[in-house]
């Protein structure tokens, strides 16, 4: 394409989306609307993949005592995991070992612990099981055990977890999906305005031999220009939601650790853009495409 023609294609889409102003700006606002959508689900789902990872590198069953039990109480109970059939193999978490890496998963909010000792901290046992199966019964059998506090087991959490999220996944593609197809409808409808108002001048043009490309270009630089602004206006308002309600979610649930904006904000505008444009182009070429035919 000459670099006149490429000017030409250009100023055309920027002077139709003017024309329309109202209608381009609806068809920004559901464009935005859209990838809002789209990008809270994606965010979501990022964050529910970190935090399982998270889970996922933790214990397969931990088993805590209280923190005062003593050496012989403590003793008795390693000895009956020990013995226990189901149990592959455990290892043993001490007072100090417990403290250090409380104050590692505190990160800077670890001097909440200063005054206090690994005294506070309770001895418990990670153990992986020879069969998962077997979890239900393991976690009766020591959640009840004299002294013994509290029995985890991640694996039911990482199995909820994953159920959550392939709801929220098959949710929001049926959700995104409709709101797609909204946006193209929406943006199709603004640039036929512009179609129609200059239909005579496109079937002038068509006889005097101009290509269906050459027409259809500056009305599909509307369309990107529609997407890519609305593209824009999501990524901002996303933005600024989760700088806000992420401080907040990390304020009060210490153990939810939320992924940067930094880390995913590249990507997050850049699967913005490409949609906003992808959704501008089709309905620009669907709007424009009967109009060819002379």
């Amino acid at each position: 394409m000459k670099l006149r023609t490429a000017k030409y294609v250009v100023k055309e889409g920027f002077i139709n989306t003017y024309r329309n102003v109202l209608m381009s700006l609806a068809s920004m606002g559901v464009v935005a609307a859209s990838l809002v959508i789209l990008g809270f689900f994606w965010i979501i789902t990022v964050n529910i993949n970190h935090n399982t990872k998270f889970l996922k590198d933790q214990p397969e069953m931990q088993v805590f005592c209280n923190p005062e039990m003593d050496g012989h109480q403590i003793g008795m109970l390693e000895w009956t995991i020990g013995r226990d059939k189901r149990i592959k193999e455990y290892e043993v978490v001490d007072k100090k070992q417990a403290f250090e890496e409380a104050k590692e998963m505190l990160g800077d909010d670890k001097d909440v612990l200063e005054g206090l000792d690994e005294s506070i901290m309770p001895v418990s046992f990670i153990i992986k099981l020879n069969n998962s199966a077997d979890y239900e019964d393991v976690v009766e059998r020591y959640k009840n055990y004299p002294g013994v506090d509290s029995v985890r087991y991640s694996r039911k959490a990482i199995d909820f977890i994953n159920r959550i999220l392939r709801g929220l996944q098959i949710g929001s593609t049926f959700l995104i999906t409709i709101l797609v197809v909204i946006a193209v409808f929406i943006i199709s409808n603004t640039i036929k305005l512009t179609v129609f108002a200059r239909r005579k001048e496109i079937n002038i043009m068509k006889y005097i031999g101009a290509t269906d490309w050459f027409v259809r270009l500056p009305f599909i630089v509307e369309g990107i220009i529609i997407g890519l602004i609305g593209a824009l206006v999501s990524f901002a308002t996303l933005y600024i939601i989760y700088n806000i309600g992420g401080g907040w979610v990390e304020s009060d649930f210490l153990m939810v650790n939320l992924v940067g904006m930094n880390d995913v904000g590249f990507q997050l505008i850049f699967m913005s853009c490409l949609l906003g444009a992808l959704v501008g182009a089709s309905g620009s070429i669907i709007s424009i495409r009967k109009y060819l035919r002379v």
